[in-house]
């Protein structure tokens, strides 16, 4: 067992990796969200690990580390990192990092490197020998990238959340393309594409004002050629089947990962567009609809949640039936750019009149994540049995905060 310090400027990723670590019998002592919160905490704390990310607002992971180690050489640190690019990671180990490990994080990958630095001795020469090894593997990989940078792309980025764009922005230069731009909302999107024509462009679906689809209808009625690529937390798939329709090249569902939007980006850059090919593909993807029933006769599309944001300071998000495990980590994503500062939020649950155990526990770390953060968050639904059954279910070893501010309120 170790006591471990969490650095991280994004509260899911602190929340995910508290949850991993309590689960292997750790202990969190502390966390931080910046480098400079996370020197002040290790050297109160002295913890036996710290889990440090690279890339935070202010002073980053590699700053923060190298304070650390000068004041403190014996710090364990663990680089916990979505950053990808090769000479990021060798230059942390080679500063004094003991490991690392790549997000998404799992509790698979973290019981190997945690054992690792914590029943190992540390040996400077075997660790320079490990960072060796590393760099001979991924020569290849880097030769690669240079023999294939002819093929980067210059991509417009359209998304209402701004870290969904932080993350996308991310991962299209590690994957070698350059973001020429970004656009809040459909309307900003047309404008920023006839300005920069870009090579590639990622489309969120559901955007305040001019939606995702609406912006794919005018962007291609001018460039029928223009390469469009639909990112979405939508999952249900009529949303995508329209904006196939309306031109889109390709999808990506949310939460948005490295290897899908390198597989999604390569398809859409390097193969020729045949249009009968394509209608083919939407063709059979109705066809599994249809079998399916995941939509009604009127083909009205149901987003998982929504979230409305008034006098600038309250969050209004409706939760609907649909909402999946999938569904729950995306909402954490978009929120977060909102909950840096004492917020205040409203979950509207409607008409649901279930909501599974395993939904239940991610919405209860979303109500501990936002009081934890000073924030205040209450819960609201029209649906008196809904309630009645949240403030009778017992989770296992954890409290049941959403039932303690969940009120029926006929609306």
């Amino acid at each position: 067992m170790a006591r471990i310090l969490i650095v991280d400027d994004s509260f899911v990723a602190r929340m995910c990796l508290s949850n991993i670590m309590i689960a292997l019998g750790h202990i969190v002592v502390g966390e931080a969200v910046d480098g400079k919160q996370a020197f002040d905490e290790y050297a109160r704390l002295k913890p036996d690990i710290v889990t440090m990310d690279l890339n935070m607002d202010g002073s980053d992971g590699v700053q923060a580390m190298s304070a650390i180690l000068a004041e403190f050489p014996e710090a364990r640190i663990v680089i916990v990192s979505a950053r990808q690019e090769n000479k990021i990671i060798f230059d942390a180990l080679e500063r004094g990092a003991r490991h690392f490990i790549m997000k998404p994080v799992s509790p698979e990958k973290v019981i190997v490197v945690l054992n690792n630095v914590l029943q190992q001795t540390f040996d400077k020469q075997k660790h320079l020998e490990f960072i060796s090894r590393l760099k001979k593997t991924y020569d290849s990989d880097n030769s690669l990238l240079a023999a294939n940078k002819h093929r980067s792309a210059r991509v417009l980025i359209v998304d209402d959340s701004a870290v969904a764009r932080k993350i996308l922005r991310e991962i299209i230069t590690e994957l070698g393309h350059v973001v020429v731009g970004e656009a809040a909302n459909g309307a900003q999107a047309f404008v920023e594409y006839a300005k920069l024509h870009p090579d590639l462009v990622t489309m969120d679906l559901t955007m305040e004002g001019l939606g995702g689809a609406e912006a794919i209808s005018k962007i291609v009625a001018v460039d029928s050629q223009a390469r469009i690529v639909v990112i979405s937390s939508m999952e249900v798939r009529q949303g995508i089947i329209d904006a196939l329709e309306r031109g889109a090249r390709h999808f990506i569902l949310k939460p948005i990962r490295k290897d899908k939007v390198a597989i999604v980006l390569n398809n859409v850059l390097q193969q020729e567009f045949n249009l009968q090919k394509h209608i083919e593909c939407l063709r059979k993807m109705k066809e599994r609809e249809d079998s399916l029933v995941l939509v009604d006769a009127a083909k009205k599309v149901i987003p998982p949640y929504a979230i409305s944001i008034s006098d600038k300071s309250l969050l209004h998000v409706f939760i609907n039936q649909s909402i999946t495990l999938t569904g729950c980590q995306t909402l954490f994503l978009e929120l977060e750019e909102h909950l840096n500062s004492t917020p205040r939020v409203l979950l509207d649950f409607g008409t649901m009149s279930s909501l599974e155990e395993q939904l239940l526990i991610k919405i209860n770390e979303l109500v501990e994540a936002i009081e934890n953060n000073s924030g205040m968050v209450k819960a609201i639904s029209n649906d008196k049995r809904f309630v009645d059954t949240i403030a009778a279910t017992q989770i296992e070893n954890k409290a049941n905060a959403l039932a303690d501010i969940l009120r029926f309120f006929e609306h």
